[in-house]
């Protein structure tokens, strides 16, 4: 197979609605050794290139047949960040110029890191399994009383309200990701920091830390933090989603470290929990020793634990987690930074300062599961899940609202659910604009089920990206009905940062 021949192959997977042509035919693509390179590069979650792609101007001057030896060196290049800025557009400039048309588009394609016909790394995967790798972190269940054994201790943990991110250091590159396996640029900065603190560890470290952070016999790191960014001084931890701006200011707080190998392992991996902690217990105080004196002396934290012996503690431990501010928790004692921090850290729902979200308590004896896991369980003040959206409906008739969002539909199981409180004003007339769009682009079946609700069933015209179908709404809810509707629901968030994570269409 040639270049023209996947550039045809990857406009036929475009055309299909078909799930199952789809993967038929992405099999085909990567049965080729060109297909295989195109899928890896486009779609290998730990290959990225910092670039935003354009179609270059001189493209197209030498009409050269795109081929693995003319551009994977390109790609590397840009993956390493060994090219970065200016140098990196006038090259990929002079590599788009030396490409005919075909060879152009597909170039384009994988820096964009989408082949923008449908698919994604679970579709590759069914075609080949193992090709493209899948990121998992270990999530926590609702906590159960009833899961904790008696005579068992456990260990229990602060539950923040920051952005969770995985820190990933392969050959000495490491990088941001959020849970669902996406970069973060806005924390390249911290990456710097961290790679400092790990090149001081590594270098004091006991026997057991190194063992952590690279191979036997090798001299690269390799490993995983995981953890919470938290925006210290900022406002709003949804700033970490612009891309455009650094978060200055953050701090990240570890709770869990594995080796690389163990985290690019399939299952429950790595040591146990005990054991990891007490490794990042030890590279938090190198990288404290590292930092020291330095404008990012508080970048690196460890989030404590307590001990958790019986319900009542945890309990205890729910409630001390939910009456401690944010500014408290992240001031560690300074008293005259809590003042500054409380004044910044203010919910907007409620104009008073932020909590704590809750807890999290955990199995010191388990490994870490690359799921969702009963060795973590998490204890929020209301029951939340995150369901992905079918559609929209307007607000009543005769109401300020007949003309836009009334609200989003979501499915619970196999029950539609309509969320219709949550939303801003102008939050509304935005979502139903998103909505108007996907209707213009796509088509939508509505069918009565049960208890008369309409159940929204919509499909997007081929190589259309839905605005709003397909996303995830966040939604906090009192009690699961008898029907398995979700009583008193509202919109708390979009929680596109899981995007990937939804199983078995249970939330994530």
């Amino acid at each position: 197979m040639d270049a023209y021949a996947v550039a045809r192959l990857i406009e036929d997977i475009g055309a299909t609605s078909s799930r199952t042509e789809k993967e038929r035919l992405t099999k085909t693509l990567a049965e080729s050794d060109i297909g295989k390179f195109v899928l890896s590069y486009a779609y290998n979650p730990f290959i990225t290139y910092g670039i935003t792609p354009v179609i270059s101007e001189n493209a197209g001057k030498f009409r050269f047949e795109f081929k693995q030896s003319l551009v994977e060196p390109l790609l590397k290049k840009l993956a390493n960040r060994q090219l970065t800025g200016m140098a990196a557009e006038r090259e990929i400039g002079e590599v788009m110029g030396a490409l005919n048309e075909d060879g152009q588009r597909l170039l384009f394609l994988i820096l964009s890191k989408d082949l923008k016909c449908g698919i994604a790394e679970n579709t590759i995967n069914q075609a080949m399994p193992g090709l493209v790798p899948v990121f998992s972190v270990q999530r926590a269940h609702p906590y159960e009383a009833k899961r904790l054994k008696p005579g068992k201790v456990y260990k229990g943990e602060f539950k923040l309200d920051g952005q969770r991110n995985t820190f990933l250091c392969k050959d000495n590159n490491g990088g941001f990701f959020t849970r669902s396996g996406k970069r973060v640029p806005a924390l390249d900065f911290l990456v710097p920091i961290v790679m400092q603190a790990a090149f001081y560890a590594v270098s004091a470290a006991s026997p057991e830390l190194k063992a952590f952070l690279r191979r036997d016999g090798e001299e690269v790191l390799n490993f995983m933090l995981d953890g919470e960014a938290m925006m210290g001084l900022f406002e709003d931890t949804g700033a970490f989603r612009r891309k455009e701006a650094d978060a200055i200011g953050s701090e990240l707080h570890l709770y869990d470290f594995l080796g690389y190998d163990d985290f690019d392992a399939v299952g429950s991996v790595g040591p146990i929990l005990e054991v990891r902690r007490k490794a990042l217990a030890e590279f938090v105080q190198h990288a404290k020793k590292a930092l020291a004196g330095s404008a990012n002396a508080d970048a690196i934290q460890i989030v404590p634990q307590v001990f958790i012996n019986n319900d009542a503690e945890a309990q205890a431990f729910f409630e001390r987690a939910r009456s401690m501010t944010l500014a408290k928790y992240l001031a560690r004692g300074n008293a005259e930074r809590e003042a500054e921090l409380l004044k910044v850290t203010i919910d907007r729902a409620t104009g008073e300062p932020k909590i704590l979200e809750g807890a999290v308590i955990k199995d010191p004896e388990a490994k870490y599961d690359k799921k969702k896991s009963y060795a973590w369980m998490k204890m929020k003040a209301e029951e939340t899940i995150d369901l992905r959206i079918t559609g929209a409906y307007p607000g009543e008739l005769h109401t300020e609202l007949e003309n836009t969002l009334g609200g989003i539909q979501v499915l619970h199981g196999e029950v539609p659910v309509n969320v219709g409180g949550g939303y801003k004003r102008t939050e509304r007339d935005e979502l139903w604009e998103l909505w108007q769009e996907d209707l213009k682009n796509g088509t939508l079946e509505v069918t009565k089920v049960e208890n008369n609700k309409k159940r929204f069933d919509y499909t997007p015209n081929p190589g259309y990206t839905p605005k709003l179908v397909g996303r995830i709404l966040e939604v906090e809810f009192m009690e699961v009905t008898p029907d398995g509707s979700l009583r008193h629901n509202r919109a708390i968030r979009f929680r596109d940062d899981k995007d990937g994570e939804i199983e078995s269409k249970e939330a994530a």
